[in-house]
């Protein structure tokens, strides 16, 4: 946890800063960069993520990373009157993730078959992916998953979000879950 806030304040200088805008117009401007998003889980994600400036403010947690990441960067200079940009067309096949960086400046994902999974105790999973790459769900994740049949059923896209951590769906699941990688 300590290493997050770390890293979170390492990274700061790196990150536009806007005009000296209030925390309440810094979260409106995420939110309405959220509007081009048409999937309605991951505007929703974006939403949420754009309330990080006022959580920092108030002393509150963080939000996870996977809402965080999920907000679009501010586009051209700070006070200048622009339109909106245009949605984004979605794409058929993700590009490959490329790493931190990448998701640093833009979120990289492919789709990938599940190989494994199982479940511990706690109703936590570990995902085994046909590229080789595992992944844990986080503790502190509140979704659980219900699936059922054979892990070769189910595509996964991981989304490497910031600090870590990174978002995993299964298609057809509805669900956004919290994981690290583990391998």
């Amino acid at each position: 946890m300590t290493l997050r806030y770390f890293l979170i304040l390492a990274l700061l200088p790196l990150v536009p800063v806007a005009a000296l805008a209030g925390t309440r117009d810094d979260v409106m401007a995420g939110a309405a960069r959220c509007t081009v998003i048409t999937d309605d889980r991951a505007w929703l994600d974006c939403y949420y993520g754009s309330a990080q400036p006022m959580r920092a403010q108030l002393g509150l947690l963080p939000a996870p990373a996977s809402q965080v990441g999920r907000v679009p960067p501010p586009h051209g200079m700070a006070g200048s009157a622009m339109a909106p940009p245009p949605a984004a067309p979605v794409p058929t096949t993700p590009p490959v993730h490329q790493g931190l960086l990448a998701g640093l400046f833009g979120s990289n994902a492919a789709q990938v078959r599940m190989t494994a999974y199982h479940f511990d105790p706690h109703g936590l999973f570990t995902v085994t992916l046909a590229n080789g790459e595992v992944w844990q769900q986080m503790p502190d994740d509140s979704n659980f998953a219900h699936w059922r049949g054979p892990a070769s059923a189910y595509n996964v896209i991981v989304d490497q979000g910031n600090y870590g951590h990174a978002a995993l769906m299964v298609e057809n699941d509805g669900q956004t879950y919290e994981v690290r990688r583990a391998n």
